[in-house]
């Protein structure tokens, strides 16, 4: 009988907003720099990961499908040098708001599960090299990096558990395909460019209000 339950199933017309701790955990790989470069010349780079608030929106168009915005307060991640152990010479800051179409399982008691896919747009911003860890490596030289901003596809995964009439627990599972390319600068002029696979998981565990 309780599977068998439609009690507070979402409904067309229905607002639901979340709101909680979501992860952006990097899968990174990328190009390695020009061998003939000092210090970086023949590594590649990598992303460690950040937590930040997330705050996701979504519009029942029907009874199964919705739309959703994806945003968050803006994430930072150090910049690593694959030596083995990780260097970090820099950060990067970022937003990646991400527009998605959903389709919502039929409701199983108090659960109501799931996917969506759609698109990604990441852009970046205070990209900066840590000074006092690379300039030194280049004779004293001042170095600095751009990150280009990146469209890709995305995907989730996702579940609502009613805990009242309105009120939600939820937990979601993202994958995006976030690609750029980072320009190095050494003394203001360009001296390379690789690409960077950053292609994350996105973990959120939160509240949603049903409206």
């Amino acid at each position: 009988m309780l599977l068998g339950s439609p009690l507070l199933a979402h409904e067309a017309g229905d607002f639901i907003v979340r709101a909680g701790a979501i992860k952006v955990d990097p899968d990174a790989s990328s190009d390695a720099f020009n061998p003939a470069l000092p210090a970086v010349g023949g590594l590649e780079v990598d992303v460690d990961d950040d937590t930040q608030l997330g705050l996701t929106f979504a519009y029942m168009v029907n009874d199964s499908f919705a739309v959703e915005l994806v945003g968050a307060t803006p994430f930072t991640h150090d910049i690593l040098l694959d030596t083995g152990g990780g260097v970090v010479i820099g950060e990067t800051s970022h937003l990646p708001p991400t527009l998605l179409a959903q389709y919502y399982a039929p409701q199983m008691g108090p659960m109501r599960a799931y996917v969506g896919a759609g698109l990604n747009y990441t852009i970046f911003f205070d990209d900066s090299i840590d000074d006092d860890v690379v300039s030194p490596l280049l004779g004293g030289a001042d170095a600095d990096v751009k990150l280009s901003n990146s469209l890709g596809f995305a995907w989730e995964v996702g579940a609502d558990f009613d805990l009242t009439d309105n009120w939600l627990f939820n937990v979601s599972v993202w994958n995006i395909d976030i690609d750029t390319e980072a320009r190095l600068y050494v003394n203001d002029a360009r001296v390379d460019k690789i690409d960077v696979e950053i292609d994350p998981w996105v973990y959120m565990v939160g509240l949603g209000y049903r409206f």
